[in-house]
């Protein structure tokens, strides 16, 4: 009965955050959980397999790609295709999906699950499968050194009967395969994509000596073929993709053999691809039914998504840190179209507040004549617009506007494309902008300029509090720079 009225409590209060004008994602865990303290623990009673996807990079697209290849083949699945997915937000999934009387009876739960959240998850409620995707410094100052983060995960996992499904390109995610669980291993072949090249990433180190790692072949970031002189080194995958091809929005994928086409725009996204079809196969699906999901799978909002704003194209996609940055720019780069560049940055807690990760990103490659202008945007717009100064880019090219609508009022007087990165808490609000522009397309707008005191007042406050008075200078030079060029764009 307790958990009847936990489940009735959660969807009330759902329906009425949604009447209030909030989206209410995880209201109802939040009240579900008052009621019913372990409230996850029924997922495990009511899903005859689950799993868990977690991971820094390529968790939403990896679960949505794997709920809709399950749900193509007949099953029931339930999932948190939104992305909530720390312990609220996946009992709130199950709030919405319950029925008002009685339990649900799926086949799979397709769970994305926040790596600090993990262990809380899984105390809660195991799963069968766990897919491990990457590691890079993603929200430093909520989750801690990344050793740390690690061992804690790997900690909830000792005692538990778990199947393992590893991208061991990753030596972060090569260090749970010490747990001597059940482990798929999944990669890219040496040959299999010509990802741009980029700086090393965060896992430089051998994790049993300390020594720093050899590649032979580095995809992007850390990841990549690696060894050690001590003996860690990248074993082979089971599951290993052969070739990666771009071919306009989607990507060919050659697997132990076999091709997919997958719907999906990036060749980045060939690692989500790669984790979706590993658990299909673990999960007992045959290539021709994986196949034939694929053909129909539309992707996630905010995720190489294309909108078409008068006779352009935009393209928005989020970042959350520099390896997701960096691979965002050498996809947005692969043509030499006229084009303006806008980085939309907040610092919310669902962004991390810790925003240092932005000096890692390669804005010195962004510097380009084709690039007509650079929109700074967001809550840390003057931070954002700091670090295109500090990589070279011309101050007269840099527009600072914090407000996301007239940021985007902005890019569209342009008449030429637009490339949008977005951190977490400004993309839902940039795809609600950008779908309503192209719906209505041109309705004659003006942009009338967007001089933000409070951002500003925010900013110099901020710098401060720290000491970083050389910045604060610069930053009140470009608001006066930055100010004319609004000006002179507008005329």
């Amino acid at each position: 009965m307790k958990t009847q009225m936990a489940i009735w409590a959660g969807k009330t209060a759902g329906v009425l955050s949604n009447l209030m004008g909030n989206e209410g994602t995880t209201i109802p865990g939040i009240v579900a959980r008052k009621l019913d303290g372990g409230f996850l623990r029924h997922l495990r009673t009511n899903a005859k397999t689950i799993v868990y996807i977690t991971g820094t990079n390529g968790k939403t697209t990896t679960a949505n790609l794997l709920a809709h290849l399950l749900q193509s083949t007949g099953k029931k699945v339930i999932a948190n295709l939104e992305g909530a997915n720390m312990v609220t937000g996946i009992s709130a999934v199950i709030v919405r999906h319950a029925p008002f009387i009685g339990w649900f009876k799926d086949d799979v739960a397709v769970i994305e699950v926040d790596e600090a959240s993990l262990p809380k998850v899984v105390s809660e409620c195991p799963p069968d499968y766990l897919i491990v995707t990457n590691f890079f410094r993603d929200q430093l100052d909520r989750y801690g050194e990344v050793d740390i983060l690690i061992q804690k995960m790997k900690d909830c996992l000792k005692e538990i009967d778990v199947k393992l499904i590893l991208n061991v390109d990753d030596p972060f995610v090569h260090r749970f395969s010490s747990l001597k669980k059940e482990n798929i291993y999944v990669g890219l072949g040496e040959d299999a994509c010509d990802f741009q090249s980029y700086t090393m990433g965060e896992s430089k180190y051998c994790p049993d000596c300390q020594n720093e790692l050899s590649y032979h072949t580095l995809h992007f970031g850390h990841l990549g073929h690696y060894h050690c002189d001590c003996g860690f080194s990248r074993p082979q995958p089971a599951i290993e993709v052969d070739k990666v091809v771009q071919d306009g929005k989607e990507i060919h994928l050659i697997v132990n053999g076999q091709e997919y086409q997958v719907p999906l725009r990036g060749t980045y996204n060939a690692y989500n691809a790669l984790f979706a079809i590993g658990a299909c196969q673990a999960l007992g699906e045959e290539y021709e039914e994986i196949q034939r999901g694929l053909t129909s799978f539309e992707k996630a909002d905010g995720r190489m998504q294309d909108f078409y704003i008068g006779e352009n194209t935009w393209r928005l996609n989020l970042v959350k840190n520099p390896a997701g940055a960096n691979v965002t720019l050498s996809e947005f780069f692969l043509s030499n179209e006229k084009k303006q560049l806008i980085f939309c940055l907040n610092d919310n807690p669902a962004d991390g507040r810790d925003i240092s990760w932005i000096w890692d990103i390669d804005f010195e490659m962004a510097n380009r004549d084709e690039v007509a202008v650079y929109i700074a945007s967001g809550k840390r717009a003057y931070d954002a617009a700091l670090r295109m100064k500090y990589a070279g880019i011309p101050e007269e090219k840099i527009v600072i506007i914090p407000a996301l609508r007239h940021a985007v009022i902005f890019a569209k007087q342009k008449g030429i494309p637009a490339y949008f990165m977005a951190t977490y808490t400004c993309l839902t609000p940039l795809v609600s902008i950008l779908s309503r522009e192209t719906a209505v397309r041109e309705k004659g707008e003006r942009y009338v300029g967007t001089f933000n005191l409070s951002f500003l007042s925010r900013h110099i406050k901020s710098l401060r509090r720290q000491g970083k008075y050389h910045l604060l200078k610069e930053t009140l030079r470009m608001e006066r720079n930055t100010g004319s060029n609004r000006g002179n764009q507008d005329s």
